[in-house]
């Protein structure tokens, strides 16, 4: 268990205040002071995904897809840090012992391993063992489904105990009956700008005070109030719910590899990869046994990949969907939308450093100083190849495990693309500002 990465600073802003690792340790391993700890609620805030799907009349038509994200006080996320990574070394042992290790992916640090590697041993396996199908199959909801009483049973039976101990009981309690605020709402009402929360030198939202008559007295608490469901975000939900899914796992893998195929799960997404003739008995079984935990599959996204090898040849009569990637039985390529996040992204990127060049240039000119040209160091670091740690340095390293140049080639003009959007964000801001240069000189 590294104690030091569990403990580390936290420096978001929240209710509470920044606690240094040490007390952090001090507090969250005295089980007694868990106990009695008084939880204080999270914040809320809505991940908003824009999509285009296209519809079955072939039409494509927008899609948002909303994903609430929790996060917890400080000293609650180090209660939240600890008792994770003490149910994930119950965890992974438990994986060992059910020979499971290779069957989950998601939420494992500790495997080395991200879903380049998981989607490449994956395509391998349909490649050694063609004229197969391959199932996805995607639960409903996930982490807002999880059946309480499911997971106390689950939780105890990974720590070995017969029922929760008092501590684990409080921690269990205080995410699954969890009080929650949002976040927009709380800086409304304690009129804090959401675009400069630290202004002020500010430490922490507000103080207990401020929090019982503005927070609670104005009434932001909301509490899940449902018998089912568990915030996600919070340093445990990702442990949490693979606990929840183990007994299952072992069921659906022990199916699998007994009809010599193919099973792994990452988080919601489930891959089977078996002969075609398994296939109505697969699907019963995941139905049935995806009833037993109380979640639903949503039914519109089950895929049916059927693979075949004629010639030499293998090909997908549509090809496979899986961890951003897709495969067509003869290459493997990025899915468009992960592209089209990424130029998204880059798109805002720039807007903001242009909005934020003309501001300081405003104030600049206003005390007699010369405007500043725009800074492209940290785009560039931001939105291309010379960033270590971006989307084009994860677009490389999949080219390279997959041995695919054709992954690379579907950004080639991602440095045209940053330049190009560079420039008409600064004709939009401004058409002489400091800092443009012709469309040509960008190239």
């Amino acid at each position: 268990m590294n104690l030091k990465r569990i403990f580390a600073r936290r420096r978001y802003m929240h209710f509470d205040e920044p606690v240094s690792p040490r007390a952090a340790r001090a507090f969250a391993t005295n089980s007694e002071s868990v106990v009695k700890w008084s939880f204080l609620p999270l914040l809320n805030w809505v991940l908003c995904a824009n999509r285009i799907k296209r519809h079955q009349d072939g039409n494509l038509k927008p899609k948002q897809k909303d994903r609430p994200i929790c996060y917890a006080a400080h000293k609650d996320a180090a209660i939240y840090a600890y008792y994770g990574a003490m149910l994930t070394e119950n965890y992974e042992q438990e994986l060992q012992r059910l020979g499971l290790a290779e069957s989950v992916t998601a939420f494992r640090p500790g495997s080395g391993k991200c879903n380049i590697d998981f989607a490449a041993e994956a395509f391998d396996w349909i490649r050694d063992h063609p004229n197969c199908l391959a199932l996805a199959f995607d639960i409903e909801a996930f982490f807002d489904n999880l059946d309480h009483q499911i997971l106390k049973h689950q939780w105890a039976r990974i720590i070995r105990q017969d029922r929760l101990p008092p501590d684990h009981y409080a921690v269990y309690r205080s995410l699954t009956r969890f009080a929650y605020v949002d976040r927009l709402e709380a800086l409304k009402a304690l009129g804090i700008s959401p675009h400069n929360v630290r202004s002020g030198n500010r430490r922490r939202l507000c103080d207990p005070e401020t929090f019982r008559l503005k927070i609670r007295g104005g009434g932001l608490i909301r509490q899940n109030s449902n018998s089912f469901g568990i915030p996600q975000g919070s340093p445990m939900s990702a442990v949490l719910s693979n606990i929840y899914m183990l007994y299952f796992d072992a069921a659906l893998a022990a199916k699998v590899n007994a009809l010599g195929g193919f099973y792994r799960r990452y988080c919601d997404d489930m891959l089977c990869v078996v002969d075609p003739a398994a296939q109505p008995d697969i699907e019963a079984f995941v139905a049935n046994e995806i009833q037993k935990v109380k979640l639903k599959l949503q039914a519109e996204k089950t895929g049916r990949h059927l693979f075949t090898l004629t010639r030499n040849r293998l090909t997908a009569d549509r090809p496979l969907k899986y961890l951003g990637f897709t495969f067509d039985g003869q290459r493997v390529l990025l899915r468009n939308a992960a592209i089209s996040k990424y130029y998204s992204r880059m798109r805002a990127g720039i807007t903001l450093a242009v909005q934020t060049m003309m501001r300081k240039n405003r104030i600049r000119v206003a005390h007699g100083e010369t405007p500043s040209h725009l800074k492209r160091r940290k785009l560039h670091i931001l939105y291309t190849y010379l960033g270590r740690h971006n989307f084009p340095a994860y677009v490389y390293r999949a080219t390279s495990i997959f041995n695919e140049p054709a992954i690379k080639r579907q950004i080639r003009r991602h440095p045209a693309k940053l330049a190009c959007g560079i420039e008409a964000a600064i004709r939009r801001q401004a058409p002489t500002a400091p800092g443009s240069r012709s469309p040509r000189s960008a190239q």
